[in-house]
């Protein structure tokens, strides 16, 4: 098993840390991709995204929980392979403030939509592009 680059672990999380958007691939039941651009809160090596039960790709992640998530930086690639699956109960109030202190969005008290908080367990991160020219391309998870 290889080991994690310390240094660069560090400078991905940060980074997912502050990005604002996360573009998130899944699969339709006739194996069409959809892929959507949304809000997130990367928190203990997870990815949590909030989304309406109706919308397209929650349909996707109920019945196919493999999922991709990539950042927009075309030079700087961060690609994220995950399994989706509801958060647990225990995790609303604390993801609610995370949300809200990133985005000054409550998903709580949004009545615009039933929605539904997912938690991403990434199994695999490539990066390239970062200034780690000699692990270029790398899987660092």
């Amino acid at each position: 098993m290889r080991r994690r680059n310390p240094a660069r672990w560090r400078a991905i999380e940060a980074r997912l840390s502050r990005e604002s958007t996360i573009w998130l691939a899944t699969v339709r039941g006739d194996g069409r991709p959809h892929l959507a651009p949304l809000w997130y809160i990367w928190l203990d090596e997870k990815i949590y995204i909030c989304t309406g039960s109706e919308s397209q790709k929650y349909v996707n992640m109920f019945n196919n929980q493999n999922v991709a998530l990539s950042l927009a930086d075309t030079a700087n690639v961060l690609i994220i392979e995950g399994e989706a699956h509801s958060s647990p109960r225990s995790s609303i109030e604390p993801l609610a403030e995370h949300f809200y202190n990133k985005y000054e969005w409550d998903f709580r008290f949004d009545e615009s939509a039933d929605w539904r908080l997912i938690e991403i367990t990434p199994f695999k991160i490539i990066a390239w592009g970062d200034g780690y020219d000699s692990q270029e391309g790398i899987r660092v998870l």
